[in-house]
C-alpha cells in the first residue's frame, strides 16, 4: 500500500462494495430531524461502515480527507484518520517523507479553517507520536501565516506554546513577538507569549533589565494599556521577588501626575493611566503603606475606574485583614 494511494483524488467508485450505515435515527416521534445533505449522508454512511470493521486502508484515509473537507469539526473522523495513518506507517520505511506529506495536507486544511481546534490537536498527536524529527523550521510557517491572518487566534497561540516547549527551540520567538507588538501594542496574546518565552529561557539579570526597559518604552507609548502593565508586574513578581526599586516607582508615578494622598475627591487631577495607579496601590500595600494604598483604591473607585468600584472597595477591605 503506497503513500500515493492515500492522497489520490477521491473517487466514489472505490466504495461500491461498501454498504453505507444510516446516520439517521428514523424515530417516529423525533422532535427535530437534522436535514443532512445527500452527499454528507453517503460519505458518513461509508465512514461508519468502514469504521465498524476497523478498516485501516488507503481508501479509508481518502474518505477521511473528503469528510474533513466537508465537516472539519467532526473529531471522530480525525481520530479515525490518526489510527489509519498509525497503522500504515508501521511497515513503511520512509516515515519522515510520509508524515511530511501528511503535514502538507494538514496545512491546506488549516488555512481554510482558522478557528478549528481539532486541527491543532491532530497536529500535536502527529508530532508527539508519528513525526520522527519535529522541527520549528517545519512548524513556524503555518503558525505565522495563521497569526498574520488573526494575531489573536487562541488555538494557534496555544499550539505555539506547546510546540516550542516540546521541540525546545525558542530561537525565533522573540523576534516574532517584537513584530506583532510593533504592529499592535495592545495585542495581549503577544504579550502573554512574551512572558511565556521569558519564563522558559531562564533569563540572566541583564535580559530581565532589557525587558524592563522594553516594556517601559511601550508603556510610555500607550500608558492606558493593561497588557504592558501586566507584563511589567509579571517581571517584578517572577524575577524581582516583588521588590520594586525607587526608580521604577518614580517611572510609574509620572503616569498618575504625582497624585497626592492629600487631594480630596473634588480636586483629583486627570491622570494618564488607571493601571499605573492600580500598580502603585499594590506596591504601597507590599511596603506596608496601607494608607496610601487605601487612598489610591478610593480614587479608582470614585473617579478613575468607577465601573469597578465594588472591586476597589473589596481591595480596601483586604488591606485591613
Amino acid at each position: 500500500m503506497s503513500q500515493e494511494e492515500c492522497y489520490q483524488e477521491f473517487n466514489d467508485n472505490d466504495y461500491d462494495d461498501v454498504t453505507p450505515m444510516s446516520i439517521e435515527t428514523e424515530l417516529k416521534d423525533e422532535l427535530c430531524q437534522i436535514m443532512y445533505t445527500e452527499e454528507y449522508k453517503q460519505l458518513m454512511g461509508w465512514s461508519r461502515a468502514l469504521l465498524s470493521k476497523n478498516e485501516l486502508t488507503s481508501r479509508a484515509m481518502r474518505l477521511t480527507s473528503k469528510l474533513i473537507d466537508l465537516a472539519p469539526a467532526f473529531y471522530t473522523v480525525w481520530n479515525y484518520r490518526y489510527n489509519i495513518l498509525t497503522h500504515l506507517l508501521k511497515d513503511h520505511q520512509d516515515k519522515e517523507g510520509w508524515t511530511a506529506k501528511e503535514l502538507d495536507w494538514l496545512d491546506e486544511i488549516t488555512l481554510n479553517n482558522p478557528k478549528n481546534y481539532q486541527i491543532w490537536s491532530y497536529r500535536q498527536s502527529l508530532l508527539t507520536n508519528l513525526v520522527p524529527t519535529p522541527t520549528m523550521k517545519r512548524e513556524t510557517p503555518i503558525m505565522n501565516m495563521m497569526l498574520d491572518e488573526d494575531s489573536k487566534n487562541y488555538h494557534v497561540w496555544s499550539y505555539r506554546k506547546w510546540v516550542v516547549k516540546f521541540i525546545g527551540d525558542y530561537s525565533q520567538e522573540l523576534s516574532f513577538i517584537d513584530m506583532l507588538i510593533e504592529r499592535d501594542v495592545y495585542n495581549n496574546s503577544a504579550w502573554s507569549h512574551r512572558m511565556f518565552y521569558l519564563k522558559n529561557i531562564d533569563p540572566e539579570n541583564t535580559v530581565v533589565e532589557e525587558e524592563i526597559n522594553y516594556v517601559k518604552d511601550k508603556i510610555a507609548l500607550v500608558p492606558q494599556n493593561i497588557s504592558s502593565w501586566n507584563y511589567l508586574r509579571g517581571i517584578y513578581k517572577l524575577f524581582k521577588l516583588n521588590k520594586y526599586d525607587p526608580e521604577i516607582i518614580e517611572f510609574i508615578t509620572q503616569f498618575v501626575n504625582n497624585l497626592s494622598i492629600d487631594e480630596n475627591n473634588e480636586q483629583l487631577p486627570e491622570i494618564q493611566s488607571s493601571y499605573a495607579l492600580e500598580l502603585l496601590a499594590y506596591i504601597y500595600s507590599l511596603n506596608g503603606q496601607e494608607n496610601i494604598s487605601t487612598h489610591y483604591y478610593k480614587c479608582l473607585a470614585t473617579k478613575y475606574d468607577p465601573i469597578r468600584s465594588n472591586y476597589w472597595k473589596h481591595k480596601i477591605e483586604l488591606l485591613s485583614q
